[in-house]
């Protein structure tokens, strides 16, 4: 409170009185100021100007007031009004007051000062927290304040955001803050109102993460057909109070889940032993392929909540041929035998293959899957010929070589693995019967009667050095060219000359044929396993002379010139028409004035020498020695005088 009184006369002066009413909350005081007029030996007086100024703010003014006007302040009585003024932050202030009048005279005085209010209380209580109960998606928070307070609230970004948990109050309180992301820090903080003065305080922070999910950080390769199938994995683990689940992915496929036993928080390395249902499942998801590359997926529960997300790695999950890959049920794998009946019959041994006759016949023993897979194929090869098939039957067929050669059969299973057994087969070498002689002719090449000579290569079949093989059969037939069937074979066999390796037949008087006609002449000559053939055609016969109407032939049947040669025409030993060949003799043997028809021959230019002769292509050029004349030539003739040592003129022949 304050009190200003102003200069007084004759007893009469004016008072200004003020008090004060904090408002702690507000931080802000309510001041009431009662300005009046006090004394004096009269009611009333005259009043120069009044002004009242309080914090800077006119709260009263009242021009000069006459004594007769019986008004205040010329008369005594008081008139008051409040003000409301802010304090500092702090709670802290001062303010001015100005009171300016005059009694009776006119000369107005200040009489005011500075008043100083009430410090109010602006104090922030002081918190104190402390975190438990950390969980996936909660944390309790406890918090202890220095006075009482009346609201509180709590952030978990360190102050960016508040959230009122409580208005009782209290010198503490506590929250269990939840809906937090597992595996996740926090900024917790805790401030609380002051409920003096509704100033809130704040603590300091808090650092909180919640428990996370499991994590997966390796898997060890897992062997699903090992007898004790172990899943081996490093993890780290937030609470031992959560549980576990190991999923096993194919791709999207989910193969296989398991339970995984509570566990110390931590990193470290765990191991799962399957159950014989776990390895059977694993393996029924391994019936077609060796191998997968495995996603392991680790989720981490609180009863039926998921924390956090999943965590996964991949490993390769497989089997191996040492535990899986199939076996024959019968060690020795497979039988075979030559399925030729007639090759089979020539060696006396079903297990002994001709070349490129007998027929190899496998029969495999069933082979036995391992570990949930099955026999997808069974395949047989030798000497580079592979069949395949699903059954247990196989034909290979011929063997195109000779030679004792590994017969290797194999069974597959759905994921490839194989099993193998391999054999040595022993293949005789053995080429197919052949003509390699076949002459027929006319006697005289005009005769009915024919001669014949015939000859065949055989081939050997060594069975412990003894030939299995031998010539069976010769037979003949014919008929004219002009017709189309055969007579019946007629057998020669009988007078046929054989031995291991050719068989030979030669007669000068075989079959009448008549010379009017050519005939086809077919010859079948045969061994134990193969036979050949041979047609030849017999011309009709030619005779040394024929006469027809103004026509005589030789060695042609029908002339068509008065006299129609077929052949060459000699004089004097010499050829002289028609003949076609090469000149292998020298020139000197050919004598002056002859007349010579060459075609398509090798001549060579006349030596030196009275008598000799130069043949010509043309009229022009002198052919060189052994010249090629692709065509029939004009010939000319020169004689040469030795004496004269000259040439006499061409003279075309």
């Amino acid at each position: 409170m304050a009190t200003w009184n102003s200069g007084s006369y004759n007893g009469r002066y004016l008072q200004l009185y003020i008090s004060e009413t904090v408002n702690a909350i507000a931080n802000t005081s309510t001041l009431k100021w009662t300005l009046s007029s006090i004394g004096g030996s009269s009611n009333y007086y005259t009043t120069g100007p009044t002004t009242v100024t309080i914090n800077g703010t006119r709260v009263y003014y009242k021009e000069r007031t006459s004594w007769d006007s019986k008004a205040f302040p010329a008369a005594k009585g008081n008139v008051s009004g409040t003000i409301t003024v802010a304090h500092n932050v702090d709670g802290s202030k001062s303010i001015s007051v100005g009171f300016s009048t005059a009694i009776y005279t006119s000369s107005v005085t200040e009489h005011g000062g500075t008043m100083a209010l009430a410090k109010i209380d602006r104090a922030a209580p002081t918190i104190n927290i402390s975190t438990s109960e950390i969980t996936a998606s909660s944390v309790t928070v406890s918090a202890t304040a220095s006075t009482t307070c009346d609201a509180w609230q709590y952030s978990t970004n360190g102050g960016g955001t508040w959230t009122q948990f409580s208005t009782v109050a209290g010198t503490s309180a506590r929250i269990t803050i939840t809906g937090l992301a597992a595996n996740t820090s926090y900024s917790v903080r805790i401030r609380a109102r002051k409920k003096a003065n509704q100033v809130y305080g704040a603590s300091s922070t808090a650092s909180v993460k919640t428990l996370g999910n499991a994590v997966l950080n390796s898997v060890s390769t897992v062997t699903a057909d090992d007898s004790t199938v172990l899943i081996a994995f490093n993890r780290t683990v937030y609470s031992s109070a959560f549980t576990y689940t190991l999923e096993i992915r194919n791709g999207s496929a989910s193969i296989l889940t398991l339970s995984i036993p509570a566990q110390s928080a931590g990193t470290g390395n765990q191991a799962i032993t399957l159950t014989s249902a776990q390895r059977e499942t694993l393996l029924n998801a391994l019936t077609t392929a060796k191998s997968f590359t495995g996603t392991f997926v680790l989720t981490t529960k609180n009863g039926s909540s998921t924390i956090g997300s999943t965590s996964s790695k991949t490993a390769t999950v497989q089997t191996t041929a040492e535990n899986s890959a199939p076996t024959f049920s019968n060690k020795t794998g497979f039988t075979y035998v030559d399925g030729n009946a007639t090759t089979a019959s020539v060696t006396e041994n079903a297990l002994l293959m001709v070349q490129d006759y007998s027929s190899l016949q496998v029969t495999v023993y069933d082979a036995v899957a391992k570990n949930g897979a099955s026999i997808t194929q069974y395949e047989a090869a030798i000497n580079g010929k592979t069949v395949k098939s699903t059954g247990t039957s196989l034909n290979l067929g011929a063997i195109t070589k000779a030679g004792n050669l590994n017969l290797t059969v194999t069974a597959v299973d759905s994921r490839g693995y194989t099993a193998s057994v391999t054999k040595t087969v022993t293949v005789i070498a053995y080429s197919k019967i052949s003509i390699s002689e076949s002459t027929m002719r006319r006697v005289n090449e005009v005769e009915e009667i024919t001669q014949i000579d015939f000859a065949a290569d055989i081939s050997r079949i060594l069975v412990s050095s003894v030939n299995k093989n031998g010539f069976t059969s010769l037979l003949y037939r014919y008929k004219k060219t002009s017709e189309t069937k055969y007579n019946a074979y007629t057998p020669l066999t009988s007078s046929a000359v054989a031995s291991d390796t050719r068989v030979t037949y030669k007669n000068n008087e075989f079959v009448s044929l008549d010379a009017d006609y050519s005939y086809d002449v077919q010859f079948y000559v045969s061994d134990r396993i193969t036979s050949d053939t041979i047609v030849i055609t017999l011309p009709q016969g030619t005779p040394l002379i024929s006469k027809r109407r103004k026509r005589v032939g030789i060695n042609n049947r029908n002339p068509t010139a008065a006299l129609d040669v077929s052949g060459e025409i000699k004089m004097n030993g010499f050829f002289v028409l028609g003949y076609v060949g090469e000149v292998s003799e020298d020139f000197n043997n050919y004598k002056e004035g002859g007349i010579y028809s060459y075609n398509g021959l090798s001549v060579s230019n006349a030596p030196d020498g009275a008598g000799l002769l130069e043949v010509l292509t043309d009229g022009n050029n002198v052919l060189q020695k052994f010249t090629s004349i692709a065509n029939e030539c004009a010939f000319y003739v020169r004689s040469y005088i030795a004496a004269s040592k000259i040439w006499t003129a061409w003279t075309q022949k």
